[in-house]
């Protein structure tokens, strides 16, 4: 049984508030945690809304993984990292894809754009922690620390007005 999407909406557990509070130390250390815990898939889609017009985690992510992708790049050739990010989403896409729907769908979201984005958001991160691997980061890294929170069944939304939203 898959695990993708499997706890989103249920209270975190000890060990999950720990590995989010890991993970949001890695990316900023001196800031206090201050997270908003999403209850369902209509407040996830709520809160992808928002987060819309606030580009501001999207733009962190993406200089850190253009960062990545030049050091992984000083290690192998163009070629080699766009296969191996490939490989890595390939091996969860079906998987992810299956399992976003089937949660939504016992949940009674019939709007199949929110599982999509689901998958999307999977996948990125899949993406993200296959570019920090190849770079060379250790398991410490955000990257590896989110893709960790997506493979443990939770949808980790991101930053918007300085909280970051979990479901």
């Amino acid at each position: 049984m898959s695990t993708w999407f499997a706890r989103v909406g249920l209270p975190l557990s000890p060990g999950e508030d720990a590995a989010l509070d890991a993970f949001l130390r890695s990316i900023v250390p001196a800031v206090p945690k201050a997270v908003d815990a999403v209850a369902s898939w209509p407040d996830a889609a709520s809160y992808l809304r928002l987060r819309e017009h606030d580009a501001t985690w999207w733009d962190q992510e993406e200089a850190e993984r253009e960062v990545l992708w030049l050091h992984a790049a000083e290690q192998r050739s163009e070629a080699d990292l766009l296969q191996g990010v490939r490989d890595v989403t390939r091996a969860v896409g079906t998987e992810i894809r299956e399992s976003a729907l089937a949660a939504a769908t016992l949940a009674g979201v019939t709007d199949g754009a929110l599982a999509h984005a689901a998958t999307g958001m999977a996948l990125l991160a899949a993406h993200q922690a296959a570019v920090a691997q190849m770079a060379g980061v250790g398991p410490d890294h955000w990257f590896i620390r989110k893709y960790a929170l997506f493979a443990g069944g939770r949808w980790p939304l991101g930053y918007h007005a300085a909280r970051f939203a979990i479901f």
